[in-house]
Parts: structure tokens; sequence; C-alpha cells
């Protein structure tokens, strides 16, 4: 177990590496673009090229960097594994025991291994993508509705899949007509609107975040923005709780669905 916040060696090592990119980001900006022109460059998806009449935009190369980021670095850190546990090993089962502990309260079942890889997985991955941002020269694929859209989706899917597996068919699809057969619309419709809801609450907020970000580095490069990317990182960590914590939430309460 670590607590980061509490060691001012690297604490000052993310403010310093923090300023780094802030530096780097703004020698990448174009100095004779207009303010418009920037924001809508920096955040609005780009298309790099078209396989027939499919397009693949920014949004999709980013995710694929961070994927390739992700794998290799769970590769190599899983070779490095140790009985006596280093740092960063630490860390990772520190994340670990927090996803079972999430699934735990909310799902209300002891065994998380059902639950654990779907769960996890979309931590990391809603995570790593509202983070990607601060690295220059990348963007993060979250201001890009697709994304969340298709994170929304995975749980929409995940949770009649889940409900399924522990309660059998009978005993999941019986609860949309519980305690009268009206309900069987409402419960649809509950259902689609907090898809919705999961989608436009991870945009808004990194969308706006990012559009903050540009138009600091636009203002006044180098001291402003650098404030604001370290909330940024509060931020983006706090938005993938709350989209796993909603997640375990839902998945609960299909597992638990009038039982």
């Amino acid at each position: 177990m670590i607590n980061i916040i509490h060691k001012p060696g690297t604490l000052l090592l993310l403010i310093v590496l923090v300023v780094a990119m802030a530096v780097v980001s703004s020698l990448l900006q174009d100095p004779h673009a207009t303010e418009e022109a920037t924001v809508t460059k920096e955040i609005a998806p780009r298309l790099i090229f078209s396989v027939g009449s499919l397009e693949v935009t920014s949004t999709v190369v980013n995710t694929w960097v961070m994927m390739t980021i992700i794998g290799m670095a769970s590769f190599f850190i899983g070779r490095s594994f140790r009985v006596r546990p280093g740092l960063v090993q630490n860390a990772i089962e520190w994340f670990v025991q927090a996803i079972n502990e999430l699934i735990r309260n909310n799902v209300g079942i002891r065994d998380t291994s059902l639950f654990l890889p779907v769960v996890a997985s979309l931590a990391v991955f809603v995570g790593s993508a509202n983070l990607m941002g601060l690295i220059p020269g990348l963007h993060s694929p979250t201001p890009d509705i697709n994304t969340p859209l298709a994170m929304a989706l995975i749980v929409f899917v995940s949770v009649p899949y889940f409900g399924i597996r522990t309660r059998g068919l009978w005993g999941y699809l019986k609860h949309y007509v519980e305690p009268i057969f009206l309900m069987l619309p409402i419960e649809i419709a509950s259902e689609v609107a907090r898809t919705f809801s999961l989608t436009f609450r991870l945009f808004g907020n990194i969308l706006g975040e990012e559009i903050i970000i540009v138009i600091l580095f636009i203002i006044a490069p180098f001291i402003v923005p650098v404030p604001m990317m370290l909330f940024s990182i509060f931020t983006g960590l706090l938005q993938a709780y709350i989209f796993t914590l909603l997640t375990c939430v839902y998945i609960g309460g299909a597992v638990k669905a009038h039982g």
C-alpha cells in the first residue's frame, strides 16, 4: 500500500513533469493561428486516412497509441512482479484492491472474479484516456463523444450479461415486469437514460477541461496552464472513478434486482 500524496519527492517529480509538458505543448502551438482556429484544431477530431468508406480519425489513432502503451506497460510490468513488491507493483496491487472493494460494496458479492476484468479494464481505459491529453502531441479520446458512448454501450451490454450470469435468464428478465407489467417500459427507458447519462457526463466534463487548458495556453503559456493541468489530473482520475462507481452500481442493480 502506498500514498503518493505523502511522498514529497514523488509529488515534486509530478509537478516538474507537468511543467515540462506545459512547456513542450506551448512550443508545439502555432503562433500564427487564431484563438478560435487553435481551439478547434486541438479539440476537434481530424480525419487521418480513409479505407474505402471507413474514416479513421485522430481519435482512433490516439486510442490505438494509448492501447499500445497500456499493452506494452502491462506486459513488461507483469514480468517484473516479485514476491517483495516494489513501488509500481504496490501501486497496482492497491488499484486492484480498490476495484475489488468497489465491486464488493456496490454489487454485494464477495467473489469479485467475475466482474473484476470488465470493471478494472473500464477504469484503466477511461482513466488513461482522460489523462492522455496532457502528453504533448497526443490528444485525449474522451472529448470525442464516440469514445464515451462506446464505453457507455459496454456498460449497457454488461449489465444484462452479469444479471443473467448470476440470476439466470428468467430470474433477471422478470424484474422488468415486477411488481406489475406496466413497469416494463419504465425499466427499459431507465436503462437507455443511464447510458446517455454516462456518455454525456464523461464527454462534457473532459471536453470542458480540454477547452479551458487550450485557451489558457493561448492566453498565458507556461505559467497559468500548469495549475490547470495539475487539476486536470485530479479531475481526470475523478471522472474515471465516477464512471467505474456507476458501472458497479448498475451491475449491482442487475445482480440484486428485486432479490
